[in-house]
């Protein structure tokens, strides 16, 4: 009995090392638009107003590939480009977008924190405030850049207005959708298979697990493209969004994750898939050498102009933004 306890677990071993490194012998290699370096985080939140049309602008500018943005529904039933269901952080003026007319939406703060880059503001230099957009305005202004969808809500009527917008304009292969919620991402999927798609928060941690029980080589990934946190950063600056809960399990889970996630193999196998793999958020020449050292395919910052520099080879500016 134990000999063939051995030899199963022998050939699991020597099958999970071989189909890691040669994906193709099981699986059918996936197929991503363009090889995607450069993704703008809201647009660059640290050089423009978040998710403004002025931000989109200048991370063009910057030859993003990717824009990076959020969405919510209003009342009338506008697809806006927001990141928080309330407009208090971002426009200074109580209440929810969902209660609200796209019409009578208020404008952009001249000045925001940004979020993953504590201690840093964003201020718009230029008068008059910027206004909130809509996902009409972005896919209008952009045709032919790959745009990212978060969806920020647990809406039916949300996820299906998104995916109308994406077939009238026909970019099933140019947008890529999800959310942080399984269930979120579910649906998505439901509405409208042919758009590209990102794994869900739990499905992305499932994925890694997977790695290290040498499951992964084994494991189909119904995915286009993974979006993994760049640990690193979040462990070293502690964002905003993290301060409110910075306790011990907090920053166990944290550095546990930054042990998990560190391991480029993984990342190389992913690849080898045809899938390319994006992490968030960096914002200085040290994470993104960081992140492209553990293999990302691309990075997502708020500073598109320095993520430029450091793929330039810009070395002098990005070296003055290190510390920034």
């Amino acid at each position: 009995m134990m000999t063939v306890v051995v030899g199963l677990f022998a050939g699991y071993v020597i099958s999970s090392f071989v189909l890691l490194r040669r994906p193709h012998l099981l699986h059918q290699s996936r197929n991503f638009p363009i090889h995607v370096q450069h993704i703008s985080h809201r647009g660059g939140a640290g050089e423009r107003i978040e998710n403004s049309m002025d931000a989109f602008r200048n991370a063009v500018v910057n030859g993003t590939q990717m824009l990076e943005l959020d969405c919510h529904l209003t009342r009338d039933n506008e697809v806006i480009v927001f990141h928080d269901s309330e407009l208090m952080r971002a426009t200074g003026t109580a209440g929810c977008v969902a209660d609200c007319e796209y019409g009578s939406l208020p404008p952009y703060l001249n000045k925001l924190p940004v979020t993953f880059e504590p201690g840093q503001v964003c201020e718009q230099s230029h008068s008059p405030p910027s206004r909130i957009i809509r996902l009409r305005d972005v896919f209008d202004a952009f045709p032919d850049v790959i745009v990212n969808v978060d969806i920020k809500a647990n809406d039916d009527r949300l996820i299906s207005e998104v995916s109308n917008l994406i077939n009238e304009y026909q970019r099933q292969k140019r947008t890529v959708w999800g959310a942080m919620d399984r269930k979120v991402a579910a649906k998505c999927r439901r509405t409208n298979p042919e758009v590209l798609m990102y794994p869900p928060l739990a499905h992305g941690l499932g994925y890694i697990l997977a790695y290290h029980i040498g499951l992964l080589p084994f494991l189909p990934i119904p995915y286009d493209c993974f979006e993994f946190p760049l640990m690193q950063a979040i462990r070293d600056k502690r964002p905003m969004h993290w301060q409110a809960n910075n306790t011990w399990k907090t920053r166990a889970v944290v550095q546990l994750l930054c042990y998990l996630m560190s391991f480029p193999g993984m990342y190389e196998h992913i690849k080898r898939r045809g899938i390319p793999v994006f992490m968030w958020v960096g914002n200085t020449y040290s994470e993104f050498r960081t992140a492209f050292e553990l293999g990302a395919t691309g990075v997502m910052t708020d500073y598109p102009s320095r993520l430029r520099a450091f793929l330039d080879g810009d070395t002098k500016m990005a070296d003055r933004t290190t510390s920034s």
